[in-house]
Order: structure tokens, then C-alpha cells, then sequence
């Protein structure tokens, strides 16, 4: 008989080992539960998933404190092996508050020692999640500017430093202002950002997404800025629904980060979160759950981002694996204290 406890490693064992499967049969109360862990990891598998990804050095923009994807995403990235996260800037609206929400999260996560700089203050507030971080205080958060922290980081690092920008583009949109040198020694930006199939419902036509709408400008500034840029767009992560099930599947665990994204998810209000930032943090630490392809892509003053003539200037996601990506964002985050 097969113990309850045992079943994700022997799948792992028929997957990875050629175990008998059929061994699976003697216990039907895990069948189904097992049948759909096999499929989602084989998936997985063959979409290249599992392989070690290459060593990246890491910047994360972040709006976290609106949409509680931001946790999520700040989450799978420390949980990466292969990622050094270099530091967390903050943008958009009440920048210092989302430094103290995210200098909390890193510290219960293990990681206090990572430095959080906040960008340019503005005159959006903050959302419900910051009342699990009033008052926090931390020697992680920074007193020196975001634009300050990007520009010396990358100097530091030339062309190794991969920014994953999750918000308004304004810290990179003031940085290749002020700095513009600093644009030929950047290796690469992954944004969760735009639209240029579907909107929100995953369903032509697209629609201007919330993080350029919060700067057009700025994101115009960026995507013309010459350093190589992927977009993880609505295309390719507005269907990531991280439903009531799975939520259950991770909170169950009862770990401090699980605990905390429990916490947050609550504070945030609504009950299925949509993981649109986790998209790009996947990409960004070499853990693809899309395919993707080179265009042109220009933004309007309102913040449409549609396709144009010219050379390709972003490499788009597309063609989105959306049960693999899921059941990854659980099986990392189960590994986190």
C-alpha cells in the first residue's frame, strides 16, 4: 500500500526513473490526485522546466502592496538556486511603504540581507496589504535612491545584471535619463507589462494593462531604449488564475512565507489571485513556461502597446503553459522556511 505521504515521490520515481506506475493502482483514494501531478510534471519536463538554469544576477521593480501577484513573484525568485537577487527597488505611488512591506517579506523569507531602495515618490496609495508592514523598520531598507542603487549595481556588474520589472517602468525610465550610459552595460529587462493579443479576459482585442497605463511615458522611454527587453504580457499571463485549490495546497504547508502570502492574499481582498508578475520572474530565472517571439512593439501616450514596422525591439511571451506554471509556483514555494 502506498502511504498518502509517499505518492509525489514515486511519481517523481516513474518519471525520472522509469518506476512502475502501475504500482500507483493499489491505493485509488490518491489515483486521481497522482494521475494529475504525473501529467502536470511530465509536462513540465518536456517543456525543459526541470533542466538547470544558467546563473542570473537579479534587480526586482516592484509596485508590491497593490495586486498580490508582487509577493508571489518576490517569493519564487529567492526560492531559485540559481538567482542572486542584487536588490529590490520600489515604484510607483508610496514607494517607502512598499520598501517596508517588501524589506518584512524578504526578512521572513530567510533573505533580510537583500537591500531595498525606493524610487520616486507619487500620489497613488498604497493598498490594504501594508498594514502587515506598518511600522517595519529595517537596516535592508535604504536610504539611497533607486535610480542611485540601479546605476552603481549595474556599473558593478556589466552585463550581467537582468532587471525584472514588475510595475510602472519609472525607475528605468529616470535611470536611462539621468544615466543613459548605462543602458549599453545592462544585460537584459523582463517586464510583466502590455498587451498586444488579448485583454484581461484573454480575448482579442488587447487592452492598455495597468502597469504601462500607471506611466506611458516612461514605458515609452523603456521599450525604446535599445536593451534588449522580453515582455510577459497579458497573452501570457492574464490566464494564471492561482485558484482557491491551489492556495489551500500551499497555505497548508504552514511555513513562515506560506504564512505570510496567506496573510497578504487576505489583506488583499479578493479570492482567486491572478499571478501575472510570476510570468516574468519565471522567465527571467530561466525556468520558461512560454514560448516567445521577436517584434516590434510601440507605445502609444495612452499606453497601448501594439505591434509596428521597424526592427524587433522585444522578444514577446506567448503560448503560455498554464497548469505547469501553477503547480511550479507550489512546489517552489514549499521550499521556502
Amino acid at each position: 500500500m502506498i502511504r498518502q505521504q509517499n505518492y509525489k515521490n514515486l511519481v517523481v520515481s516513474c518519471i525520472f526513473s522509469n518506476g512502475d506506475i502501475t504500482r500507483l493502482l493499489e491505493d485509488k483514494t490518491i489515483l486521481l490526485s497522482t494521475l494529475t501531478l504525473y501529467g502536470v510534471m511530465l509536462m513540465t519536463r518536456i517543456q525543459g522546466a526541470d533542466k538547470v538554469a544558467e546563473p542570473v544576477k537579479i534587480v526586482l521593480d516592484t509596485d508590491i502592496g497593490d495586486d498580490i501577484d508582487d509577493a508571489y513573484a518576490l517569493a519564487v525568485l529567492v526560492a531559485q538556486k540559481n538567482v542572486t537577487l542584487l536588490g529590490v527597488t520600489t515604484t510607483f505611488g508610496e514607494t517607502a511603504k512598499r520598501a517596508q512591506l517588501t524589506a518584512k517579506l524578504l526578512k521572513v523569507m530567510g533573505h533580510g540581507d537583500v537591500p531595498v531602495h525606493a524610487g520616486r515618490e507619487g500620489v497613488q496609495k498604497i493598498r490594504e496589504q501594508y498594514a502587515w508592514a506598518k511600522d517595519y523598520h529595517s537596516r535592508s531598507i535604504k536610504k539611497e535612491p533607486a535610480v542611485e542603487f540601479l546605476r552603481k549595481t549595474i556599473e558593478r556588474n556589466p552585463g550581467e545584471v537582468t532587471v525584472v520589472a514588475i510595475g510602472a517602468l519609472t525607475n528605468l525610465a529616470d535611470l536611462f535619463t539621468k544615466y543613459p550610459e548605462v543602458k549599453s552595460k545592462l544585460k537584459r529587462i523582463v517586464i510583466m507589462g502590455g498587451a498586444v493579443y488579448v485583454g484581461y479576459n484573454n480575448q482579442a482585442p488587447p487592452v492598455i494593462e495597468w502597469n504601462i497605463r500607471c506611466d506611458p511615458p516612461a514605458a515609452k522611454i523603456v521599450y525604446e531604449s535599445g536593451v534588449p527587453l522580453t515582455m510577459a504580457g497579458l497573452e501570457a499571463t492574464t490566464m494564471m488564475q492561482f485558484s482557491v485549490e491551489h492556495q489551500k495546497r500551499l497555505y497548508a504547508h504552514g511555513t513562515p512565507t506560506t504564512d505570510a502570502l496567506a496573510a497578504l492574499t487576505y489583506l488583499w481582498g479578493n479570492n482567486v489571485p491572478t499571478l501575472f508578475d510570476g510570468v516574468a520572474a519565471a522567465w527571467a530565472a530561466g525556468v520558461p513556461f512560454c514560448d516567445s517571439e521577436m517584434r516590434h512593439v510601440e507605445v502609444t501616450p495612452e499606453g497601448l502597446t501594439k505591434f509596428g514596422e521597424g526592427k524587433p525591439n522585444v522578444e514577446v511571451l506567448i503560448h503560455p503553459r498554464k497548469e505547469a506554471f501553477l503547480e511550479w509556483n507550489i512546489t517552489t514555494l514549499e521550499t521556502l522556511k
